[in-house]
């Protein structure tokens, strides 16, 4: 409900320059909002207990128990429309002077009828009075743009977050000093160096170096790709095992990872579907019911008299107050948002339930989001020569893999079982780009391990390790490579792991005549898909917004599902999106929901369960529209009393709220 206006400044209020500062910030703000609705609650609460004793059994009109009563409402609405109606009371000022309708017009409107309708019953002591709909109204309106906030707010907090990771370069000068800057004063042409382990904080072409660097974060290849002298690099990617320099093609500002975080804001500040259908219903409702508010004021100001032409027009002000559709659409999309997070899917506000509900398009990235971020090894294959050897070889390549930070080395380990023999390895040594090297005592006698690419063998042995990979079972796959002294003697293969229940996926949602598309930055993906599933590969961050864009334009109310910095522009520029649990925490900021539990095959589910709501939704708006054009007819003619007005209300708030409890689930 909030402006794009009162999102920037909540934005720059929260973002700090330290994780601590801007949670802290964060925290604060969020209880000052749950402190505004609680506050709302108390006095609507008290409100309705006084308004209905007043409305039931009156004190007599003027004496002192009635003006203290009345009195204590007055007060009490004021003290609420002062202390907790200033951001709404400004939305609606900034839609005036923008001379653009939205709802929070509607909102106060509806706010100023209940009061000044109350104040000329409590003046006249004629009809009732219902104070608390102006605490009701502001508390719903509060609730809405505390959802706005809070998801804008902790998106910047990661936005701020992954740009302070990447904000310092190791610059080489000319004297061969190195000095660390902010990558802002960096300039093109500049030499940068990124030690084993570090990361690469601008765009460049490599000068020097050789090793592995991980750029899983920015393309969603699952293993570190091996980068010389010549190949490009981006900021956002790590060192692994080598030592680089780089002359830089582009800094802070103008870094490929830059243009990911200015797509992913920009996006940010636009209103959901909801939301603008709501600014479109707005845009012809709120002139109507102004207008048949103010043309009742004036006949019954002329065939009668004012107080009849104030209970009558603030009769059309009430019947028409959006709280039948202010509170049971938010109330129907909390419950789904609840049954939701029940099954594993958490979303940070409703548009998520609305464009699951009509989807066409389902995209899903490749790496973590339907395989698992993390390779596992699928086939160990032991030289004939070496088994009688098996658990001593073993047990040195886990004691040499332990030692080395390498995706590959992990999964290796994980393979290897921890026995009770172990063998003491030393002189570790990394090969950048190419493996590892170290000593180890096989049977007695010391020996040169290395693990890593078929490359390291000997020319002479290099027929003994084609005979030996003639042998494997699985023809795909990374191949990680064992030799003792130059001689190959082991063959371990890697590869992904699909997800639980991928495989049922594709089918649940072709049932559904959602197409699905899978966009992967993994240049050689070896992942078998159904023929009904289109895979696009090799894709870059803004190549992949690129089809999310495309489908947009075509109507299909794209979602995509993914997890890394590389999948954030196309989960902006997407009708919804959903990251997995595990997955970046920019990319879960920017997305619209996740999968806690990484739970992907619970999403034909989700899509039965909000294709529901949305079905009970657009009954209860039939349903809302025909009760306010027929309430508000009947007030203008005087056939409706304020309190009949505000008695309406309530009851058909209450119906239209059963109403969007009770969809089905599927």
């Amino acid at each position: 409900m909030s402006s794009r206006a009162s999102n920037n400044t909540v934005l720059q209020s929260v973002v700090c320059t330290t994780e601590d500062q801007s949670c802290d910030a964060l925290d604060a703000q969020l209880s000052r909002s749950w402190l505004r609705i609680a506050i709302a609650g108390v006095f609507a609460g008290q409100g309705m207990v006084f308004s209905l004793a007043m409305n039931m059994t009156p004190p007599a009109y003027g004496t002192t128990a009635y003006w203290v009563v009345h009195g204590s409402l007055v007060f009490s609405a004021v003290i609420v429309m002062l202390f907790l109606g200033g951001p709404l009371f400004a939305s609606t000022f900034g839609m005036l002077r923008s001379r653009k309708l939205s709802i929070e017009g509607l909102f106060t409107l509806s706010l100023i009828g209940a009061f000044v309708g109350s104040l000329a019953s409590s003046l006249t002591g004629d009809g009732g009075v219902y104070y608390e709909v102006v605490s009701i109204v502001i508390a719903i309106y509060t609730v809405g743009r505390m959802l706005s906030e809070r998801s804008q707010a902790r998106l910047a907090l990661e936005s701020e977050k992954l740009r302070e990771k990447y904000e310092r370069a190791a610059v080489v000068e000319s004297t061969g000093e190195i000095k660390n800057i902010p990558v802002e004063q960096v300039s093109i042409g500049a030499r940068v160096r990124v030690d084993p382990g570090g990361a690469f904080t601008v765009d460049g072409i490599l000068l020097s170096g050789q090793g592995y660097v991980r750029e899983a974060a920015l393309t969603g290849e699952p293993l570190p790709v091996v980068r010389r002298t010549g190949d490009r690099v981006r900021a956002g990617t790590w060192s692994v095992d080598g030592a680089f320099e780089l002359e830089v093609q582009a800094a802070g500002g103008a870094r490929e990872l830059d243009q990911i975080l200015q797509t992913v804001e920009d996006v940010s500040g636009q209103p959901s579907e909801l939301q603008t259908q709501a600014n479109a219903l707005v845009q012809w409702f709120l002139p109507l019911v102004a207008g048949v508010s103010v043309c009742t004021a004036f006949y019954w100001l002329w065939a009668a008299n004012w107080v009849e032409a104030v209970f009558n027009s603030m009769a059309v002000l009430l019947v028409a107050c959006p709280c039948a559709m202010g509170l049971a659409t938010p109330v129907a999309i909390w419950q789904g948002l609840y049954r939701l997070a029940r099954m594993g899917l958490v979303s940070r506000n409703g548009s998520l339930i609305d464009v699951l509900a009509c989807t066409q398009h389902v995209f899903f990235d490749k790496t973590g989001t339907l395989s698992e971020s993390e390779m596992r090894v699928t086939e160990c294959l032991i030289a004939e020569a070496s088994v009688e050897n098996r658990d001593q070889l073993l047990s040195a390549v886990r004691a040499i893999q332990l030692r080395v930070a390498h995706p590959i080395a992990r999964a290796l380990v994980q393979s290897i079982p921890a026995g009770e023999s172990t063998v003491a390895v030393e002189g570790l040594e990394l090969l950048p780009g190419r493996g590892v090297r170290a000593r180890a005592t096989l049977t007695g006698a010391s020996c040169e391990l290395q693990i890593g690419e078929a490359d390291l063998v000997a020319e002479s042995f290099a027929g003994k390790l084609k005979a030996l990979a003639g042998q494997l079972v699985e023809a795909e796959g990374k191949r990680s490579c064992v030799f003792v002294d130059g001689a190959p003697v082991a063959i371990f293969v890697l590869r992904e792991r699909v997800r639980d229940g991928v495989e049922k996926l594709w089918g649940a949602l072709e049932a559904y005549g959602v197409k699905t598309t899978v966009l992967t930055g993994d240049p050689e993906p070896q992942f078998k898909l159904p023929d009904s599933v289109t895979v696009h590969a090799g894709l870059s961050a803004s190549e992949k917004a690129a089809y999310i864009i495309k489908a947009e334009q075509a109507g299909e109310s794209p979602v995509f599902i993914g997890d890394g910095v590389n999948d954030a522009s196309a989960m902006a520029c997407a009708s919804a999106s959903v990251a997995m649990g595990t997955g970046a925490g920019f990319a879960r900021s920017a997305a619209t929901g996740q999968f806690t539990s990484d739970q992907i095959e619970r999403l034909p589910v989700a899509i039965t369960l909000c294709r529901g709501i949305r079905q009970r939704l657009r009954g209860n708006l039939i349903y809302a529209a025909s009760y306010n054009v027929l309430g508000m007819g009947l007030a203008a003619i005087g056939w409706l009393h304020p309190v009949a007005a505000a008695a309406i209300m309530l009851v058909s708030s209450f119906m239209v709220t059963l109403r969007a409890l009770r969809f089905r689930t599927g």
